[in-house]
């Protein structure tokens, strides 16, 4: 028995009985026509149908012989929907050569998930492919060690949960080639401080050093040495980093941080920063401080030319001048735990290098409510000039008649309008404290 669609028999009561009987006749002598539409178009092929075709990118790549992370394959599974319907969730199946491995999590920020936990891998990522559209995945695949000249084959495949035209193109193969890799290429990538504007005396810093193996075989026996001028030392020579170990090597004028890798050192490491934890000390050059990596190795190298980097910061010479004003009431010339202070009698402090002149732009400091003054100069021989205030009644007070932590240091005056005084030449040294105190008196 013939079965006629319901689509088929609704057309068929609309027509005139001529046109019925001959319609009828039709599907009787032709099946296949009862799946037609009031078109004249198979109902199957109008629904239409998804299609997946899938690739590989590249299809054949050379890998190291010798494993490790030389025999990376960077390769790209493809997929085109060249039929006419979307297809749902669309799944990569891979069989990778035995021994093999990938990061399940490689890909996790472009939203696939990967299951590698059977021979077979499988990834997804949940969405749509549109009729027309291309999905790709890119894959690192770490092979086991293999003999020179020997190739191994990945296979991978498409799968969806919408019903296919044909599934004849569904998959596909790679091939890997076992080859001989280039030498190990061991480099400085990089040399940097932090901060990298400015340090001063006793200031820890962070010496970053960033190194890889560029090349395409292991190196053995890798070490970095980086010499430390005369002033800078160790805070820690923990490296942060667990292959990794460093310690202080040489004399006082020839110090340096060796540091030493474990084990082979295996081409393009992930995570190859060291960071060495530096002080530098008082005395140190003012300006840059600069510190020069060298990595070396027993290994033959492709190159040389990058083993060595240099990178720095810039050292800040400084030390300061304080001191206290107050008004010597019993005009002994010492500062007495009574003695107010001199606050709003001192106009200005200006400190100007031995053997010049004031200008405009020489470092100053003012009183604060309390009495006192700070200032951070630059090391050298300074004079210390104190300029009280527009006719004021004060004076300065005898100087240098007890300890220096209780007298005044200003031992010279002029000026009656304008009253200025001056100390002794005073020696402002790299993180060191240099103090001039201020006495003054009533006018008689």
């Amino acid at each position: 028995m013939i079965k006629i669609s319901r689509s088929v028999r609704t057309l068929l009561a609309s027509l005139p009985a001529l046109t019925v009987a001959l319609a009828t006749a039709t599907v009787l002598a032709n099946p296949a026509a009862a799946a037609t539409g009031p078109a004249g178009v198979v109902a199957g092929a109008a629904a239409g149908r998804a299609d997946l075709e899938f690739a590989w990118r590249p299809e054949s790549t050379d890998v190291s012989y010798l494993g490790g992370r030389g025999a990376r394959a960077f390769v790209q599974a493809f997929v085109t929907n060249i039929g006419t319907r979307a297809a749902a969730r669309v799944t990569f199946h891979f069989t990778p050569p035995p021994g093999s491995t990938m990061d399940p999590a490689e890909n996790e920020q472009f939203g696939w998930t990967c299951d590698t936990s059977t021979a077979t891998w499988a990834c997804t990522n949940g969405r749509t492919v549109g009729a027309g559209e291309v999905e790709g995945l890119n894959l690192t695949v770490l092979l086991p060690a293999g003999t020179v000249g020997d190739t191994v084959t990945m296979s991978g495949s498409v799968s969806t949960t919408t019903r296919e035209r044909s599934l004849s193109n569904n998959s596909g193969q790679t091939t890997f080639r076992y080859v001989v890799p280039s030498p190990a290429d061991i480099a400085v990538n990089s040399v940097s401080v932090d901060p990298a504007q400015q340090v001063k005396a006793n200031q820890q810093f962070d010496l970053h050093v960033e190194i890889d193996n560029a090349g395409g075989s292991p190196a053995h026996d890798v070490t970095v040495r980086i010499p430390l001028p005369p002033t800078v030392r160790a805070a820690s020579l923990d490296p942060d980093h667990p292959d990794w170990s460093c310690a202080l090597v040489g004399t006082d004028a020839d110090r340096a941080v060796e540091c030493a890798h474990d084990g082979l050192y295996d081409v393009t490491q992930l995570y190859n920063w060291l960071r060495l934890r530096l002080v530098a000390g008082p005395g140190t050059p003012d300006g840059p401080l600069v510190f020069t990596a060298t990595v070396a190795t027993t290994s033959p190298e492709e190159s040389t030319g990058n083993n060595t980097a240099q990178g720095g910061t810039v050292y800040f010479a400084e030390g300061t001048m304080s001191g206290r004003a107050w008004l010597d009431d019993d005009r002994d010339g010492r500062r007495d735990a009574d003695e107010p202070s001199a606050y709003g009698k001192v106009g200005k402090i200006e400190f100007v290098l031995e053997g010049t002149e004031p200008d405009w732009d020489v470092p100053r400091a003012h009183l604060i409510e309390a009495g006192t003054y700070f200032a951070r100069l630059k090391p050298g021989r300074y004079v210390a000039n104190v300029y009280l205030m527009v006719e004021s009644p004060y004076r300065f007070t005898v100087p240098d008649v007890g300890d220096d932590a209780g007298d005044s240091d200003v031992i010279g005056s002029t000026g009656d309008y304008y009253p200025q005084g001056w100390s002794a030449v005073v020696e402002v040294t790299d993180a060191g404290e240099a103090v001039v105190d201020i006495g003054l008196v009533p006018l008689a």
